[in-house]
């Protein structure tokens, strides 16, 4: 009975669907925790034996491969790959796939809960009347308000659709758009520079990739308006958060919503200090519906790849022709 690692956090008493439904197709499952923070010496034990993982975000590094012959599939629980090594792997003829199309709904929801708060300073009026105290603040229209998003990808797509519904002018950039979405749900698409200076919410989602590093650094923030907020569900690393720190304090810009941290768990107190932005937990695509559909995606994948079926989700399709040599 081959062994598959899930590193995802979870345990098997909050997983019986999963655990049964690899135990029925003959697969043992072990159930791990996966840390962006796991040293690579952890994880290598955590895949003792195994054939493949359903990964968290713990790195998977040539070291990681060459420690764990056994193993023949890594599978991102969710859609960025960022702590994979792919070409590493696909040298080892070690199978990448992601689960594309299952956490859409939830980001793009807590998005546009980002936006609703920052607007409305919610969590900000809360904060004071659990203090005790009726201070009420202006906030500002998110109705017809101008929504810039960098990443025209699945989750942006629906970030642009939800903005329909408030009536919002939709900006974007994305190299490689979708036309025939971008025609019918009347989005511009425009320079990046451009979405940092017109846009009244500015919200990230691109991949995490060398060239997308620090998207956002202090000359981005120079451009926003001062009345302007910026929102990242996406990954840490497109943020100098140094850089959004300082514009947020000094009122270069009017705060931010960030779920997604250079570093996790963010345990940088100076945050705190700041009333206008809101912050969550990388808790974006962490909703019943989104966990549901993630795992039934990954749990097929691998079924598929030890069933001798190539799944259509891999990132190196290459590798698995190397396998079945």
């Amino acid at each position: 009975m081959a062994t598959v690692a899930l590193n995802t956090g979870q345990s098997e008493e909050e997983l019986p669907e999963v655990s049964n439904q690899l135990r029925e197709a003959r697969l043992e499952p072990r159930f791990g925790s996966g840390k962006g923070s796991t040293p690579e010496a952890e994880v290598i034990e955590s895949l003792a034996a195994c054939t493949a993982v359903i990964a968290g975000q713990e790195p998977y590094t040539a070291e990681v491969f060459d420690a764990c012959p056994e193993l023949r599939l890594v599978v991102r629980f969710g859609v960025g790959f960022d702590a994979v090594d792919v070409p590493a792997a696909t040298e080892r003829g070690v199978l990448v796939a992601t689960i594309p199309g299952t956490n859409d709904w939830g980001v793009a929801d807590h998005t546009m809960g980002l936006i609703l708060d920052l607007a409305h300073g919610i969590s900000r009026h809360d904060r004071t009347m659990r203090r005790g105290e009726w201070q009420v603040r202006r906030g500002i229209d998110v109705w017809q308000a101008t929504l810039g998003i960098v990443g025209l990808g699945r989750v942006g797509r629906s970030v642009a659709l939800r903005a329909g519904g408030f009536d919002m002018r939709v900006i974007a950039y994305e190299p490689y758009p979708d036309t025939t979405f971008v025609e019918e749900h009347g989005v511009e698409l425009i320079d990046i520079d451009e979405v940092f200076r017109q846009a009244d919410f500015v919200t990230l989602h691109l991949p995490a990739m060398e060239e997308t590093e620090k998207t956002v650094d202090a000359e981005k923030l120079a451009m926003m308006k001062e009345t302007a907020f910026l929102i990242n569900t996406s990954r840490g690393n497109l943020v100098d958060e140094d850089a959004l720190f300082a514009a947020v304090k000094s009122g270069e810009i009017a705060g931010a919503g960030i779920d997604a941290w250079t570093t996790e768990p963010m345990e940088d107190p100076r945050w705190a200090e700041l009333e206008t932005v809101v912050l969550t937990p990388h808790t974006a695509p962490n909703t019943h519906g989104v966990l549901k559909a993630s795992w039934e995606m990954a749990v097929d994948i691998v079924t598929q790849v030890l069933r001798g079926e190539q799944p259509e989700q891999l990132l190196n399709p290459e590798a698995w022709e190397g396998q079945r040599r």
